[in-house]
């Protein structure tokens, strides 16, 4: 065989060969397996990252004296009207054994932010002894301004407030600047409801001007007075003449072992005053603490209709006792 031969058959072998693996395609099933193929070492290996990448998670140490996070918890807002102290119930058998024709009371629930009112809330009445708060806010404001000594006037507060002596606030409404005083008072406390009188006795006012002139004096309201002119006039009210501290205040039926603070205001309406003429005029005011000096309650009750002093003491007296079984016992 010459070369030309040799290579033509080579070349045909070879060309045979080519010829052969080119006609050799993939059938339809065995691409298939293979694209499952493929695919399953990919989803395999995302798997086997993701465990490491999880493990590496896990294997960090924890600290185990590390508090849980806590989850808020959203409380309710406390229903007023549906927890109201002074229940219908209680009104209907207070009214009918008292009968009373001209008053206005108010409470707030220090604890809870409530406030309740019963009566004429717009009708205002004189103050009678009641003003002597008004009359000590004055002076303890010049006292805090450093424009008053306390020490002049300590024998005087002291008898205005606990013995509620007339010649002692007398004095020291004088002081003050009478009249002007109460404008100004009234004005800054927010008490749209107070004028003048012409005297600390005759000062018109309500149970809401009142209650929210308390919680600024004694409590704990922002307002013009500091604190420490508020204790001077909380301990003062605090020793007000257990006969004298019914209503609101201790002698009224708080619960044992509470304290108050407590001025009350009581005079027969007589010819040349505001009427109605013979009848009794019996205000009370007051703020409650428990004995961990948590602040409670204040009451505060103006009237001006009572056949008998005694009558209005024991209807004022009433309305304590029924926050003490409400109020008390939250």
């Amino acid at each position: 065989m010459d070369r030309a031969s040799a290579s033509g058959a080579e070349g045909r072998r070879f060309d045979s060969f080519r010829g052969h693996v080119s006609e050799q395609r993939p059938t339809r099933a065995t691409f298939l397996v293979r694209r499952i193929l493929v695919f399953g070492l990919a989803l395999l290996g995302l798997i086997l990252i993701l465990r490491s990448v999880s493990g590496a998670i896990s294997s960090q140490p924890v600290d185990g004296t590390s508090a849980p996070i806590p989850v808020p918890v959203v409380t309710p807002a406390f229903d007023c009207a549906a927890n109201s102290p002074l229940p219908q119930s209680f009104v209907d058998t207070w009214t009918t054994e008292f009968q009373p024709t001209s008053f206005n009371v108010t409470v707030i629930d220090l604890v809870e932010g409530c406030t309740y009112s019963l009566g004429d809330t717009v009708a205002t009445f004189p103050t009678a002894s009641t003003g002597k708060i008004i009359v000590a806010t004055g002076v303890l404001e010049l006292v805090a301004a450093g424009t008053l000594d306390y020490a002049t006037v300590t024998s005087d507060m002291e008898l205005m407030i606990t013995e509620s002596d007339n010649s002692a606030a007398d004095r020291l409404f004088k002081i003050i600047g009478k009249n002007d005083a109460v404008v100004s008072i009234a004005s800054r406390y927010g008490l749209t409801s107070t004028t003048t009188g012409g005297a600390w006795g005759t000062i018109m006012t309500n149970s809401s001007d009142q209650a929210l002139l308390l919680n600024q004096v004694v409590g704990t309201a922002a307002s013009p007075l500091p604190e420490a002119q508020r204790v001077i006039l909380r301990d003062l009210m605090s020793r007000v003449n257990p006969e004298q501290a019914w209503g609101a205040g201790p002698s009224g039926g708080i619960p044992e072992l509470w304290s108050g603070a407590v001025k009350n205001g009581w005079y027969l309406s007589v010819e040349g005053d505001r009427p109605p003429v013979g009848l009794w005029r019996i205000n009370t005011l007051g703020y409650v603490w428990d004995p961990n000096k948590t602040p409670r309650w204040i009451f505060t009750g103006y009237s001006n209709t009572w056949t008998t002093q005694e009558r209005g003491i024991s209807a004022w007296n009433s309305v304590t006792k029924q926050l003490s079984t409400s109020l008390g016992v939250r």
